[in-house]
């Protein structure tokens, strides 16, 4: 696994069942690549599925700001799953999805805001996967 291949995990807690779910179907895609994450999220894809997962910070330590600038800076971010609560109301306790729009824009880095589009986007990383071996 290279350095150049990392995505970007993160669920609004009522949609982290989703996020499981969706890693677990497609484990072998998730696998060969570097996982970054909230604490929040980043705990549960671990104690769930037993991966590693780097976790940078806790959302009220404005986690998803620092991944988010991590699009931006670092070049290695392949793609973001953010799956969101359409449900729940802008701010509070739950990671702001605000910042991930503009920044993956900006860097034509893919964006999975719902579970069909992780779908699609996981099924896309594995073709790219293998037409870059």
């Amino acid at each position: 696994m290279t350095a150049a291949k990392s995505l970007i995990l993160i669920a609004h807690d009522s949609m982290s069942d989703q996020l499981v779910k969706l890693i677990k179907t497609n484990r072998e895609v998730f696998e060969s690549y570097r996982l970054l994450s909230t604490k929040e999220t980043g705990d549960i894809i671990e104690k769930e599925l037993g991966l590693e997962v780097s976790c940078l910070h806790s959302i009220t330590q404005g986690a998803e700001v620092h991944l988010a600038g991590l699009v931006c800076t670092t070049g290695v971010i392949r793609a973001v799953f953010f799956i969101r609560d359409p449900h729940l109301p802008t701010g509070g306790a739950q990671p702001d999805i605000t910042p991930f729009y503009r920044v993956c824009d900006m860097n034509k880095i893919p964006l999975a805001t719902n579970i069909v589009a992780g779908a699609a986007l996981a099924h896309w990383l594995a073709r790219k996967g293998k037409a870059d071996e």
